[in-house]
């Protein structure tokens, strides 16, 4: 193989390097994120967000993820998961929310907040 012909092969595959990585190239914010955005509602206050991972760890899920071991596989995750979702759309978050300083009337996503429960 001449010189020429090492030339034009590598001015081939830069032309087609290029072009694949331009039309691989995401062109917007949607493309990399989606069009809906990922927080959707009232933003959550220091005591919410204090109160949502305080039920978090008081189901039993805060040390879960730890070890070498997979704990979505665990049945007892799933047990620990529904006690979570319970506390934490019950009075029990209404409740840790008011102990971690939160105004429980303004509690997003307890409708029973506002009625002054």
């Amino acid at each position: 193989m001449n010189t020429r012909q090492s030339l034009t092969i590598a001015l081939a595959f830069a032309a087609f390097a290029s072009a694949g990585a331009a039309s691989a190239a995401p062109t917007s914010q949607e493309e990399w994120f989606g069009s809906e955005p990922a927080v959707q509602g009232a933003p959550l206050s220091r005591a919410e967000v204090a109160a949502d991972l305080a039920l978090w760890n008081r189901a039993g899920l805060g040390h879960s993820m730890e070890g070498e071991r997979n704990a979505i596989a665990d049945p007892a995750y799933a047990t620990r998961l529904a006690e979570y979702r319970r506390l934490r759309s019950g009075p029990e978050y209404v409740a840790e929310v008011r102990r971690q300083g939160g105004n429980a009337s303004a509690v997003a996503g307890q409708p029973s907040a506002a009625g002054g429960n």
